[in-house]
């Protein structure tokens, strides 16, 4: 693993210094780079050369990376992701951007590990980056009906900020009027996860921090009850499609007592069609 963590300082020391030359070097001949929507692609040590060095005539920068994880993929093949931190140099008051990133590195005839492609996933610098993806996924309105004729509704938006998302919930059954709840979530940086505050309209209140999966997002949700009982439940979000989420709630403890472990089926409802 010592080339290919040379290969990353190598990548950061030639940014620092603006030496685009160096940069494209550190690429394969046919190497690639790809922005966060994938539709700009630069091709060839040449194209990268030319792009670095429109960068460094616009602007000074400084680069951190933080390599989170290298898979070793094949004997000469590795994976790296992580997050580039670019600072603007001269403007103290500049906050630092943040991209998390995947690149492909290849291993080439003379043994040194080369870059075969990069490509950014999205920007983490604020709270909304780092709960775009969940954004992606339960943004809008949704529906759901259980075997015991309990209907549940769900709407998932960004709040005035910005910088949280909102859900208004509402349940309802026959015989009995709606009960609404509200959901915020947030990004937390120092625990370095997404929490969640849950109220219901009967006072109580449940506290989440989530952790991604690879389907999904796990929720460990501790709370009260309007009666001060305390419950704890392990959740887990996933997706069957962009337009059907499943909810489990399992591990639930209300006041020491167990109870039944539950899945929701949650589909999202089409838009109402506009008036003529």
């Amino acid at each position: 693993m010592i080339g290919l963590q040379k290969a990353s300082n190598d990548f950061v020391t030639a940014y620092n210094k603006k030496d685009a030359a160096a940069i494209a070097a550190l690429f394969t001949e046919d190497g690639e780079m790809a922005d966060v929507t994938g539709k700009e692609l630069t091709s060839g040590r040449e194209e990268i050369k030319a792009r670095y060095e429109d960068v460094f005539a616009d602007s000074s920068m400084a680069m951190a990376i933080e390599v989170s994880s290298v898979r070793l993929v094949a004997p000469n093949l590795a994976i790296e992701d992580g997050t580039a931190h670019i600072t603007p140099l001269g403007d103290e008051k500049a906050p630092p951007r943040s991209t998390t990133y995947t690149a492909v590195l290849t291993k080439t005839a003379d043994g040194a590990w080369r870059i075969a492609s990069t490509r950014d996933l999205k920007d983490v610098t604020d709270a909304a980056g780092n709960l775009a993806d969940l954004a992606e996924v339960i943004k809008g309105e949704w529906t759901s009906r259980t075997k015991d004729g309990v209907e549940f509704d769900l709407a998932f938006g960004w709040d005035a900020s910005g910088k949280f998302l909102s859900g208004e919930m509402l349940s309802s059954v026959a015989d009995a009027p709606p009960q609404p709840g509200t959901i915020r979530i947030a990004w937390d940086a120092g625990r370095e996860s997404i929490v969640s505050w849950m109220f219901d309209a009967a006072g109580g209140s449940n506290f989440g921090i989530w952790t991604p999966t690879e389907d999904g997002w796990q929720i460990r949700s501790e709370g009260t009850t309007a009666d001060g009982e305390s419950r704890t439940a392990t959740q887990k979000l996933s997706t069957d499609g962009k337009d059907t989420l499943i909810w489990k709630i399992t591990d639930k403890v209300v006041d020491g007592e167990t109870e039944p472990d539950t899945t929701l089926r949650i589909v999202r409802q089409a838009p109402e069609a506009a008036a003529e």
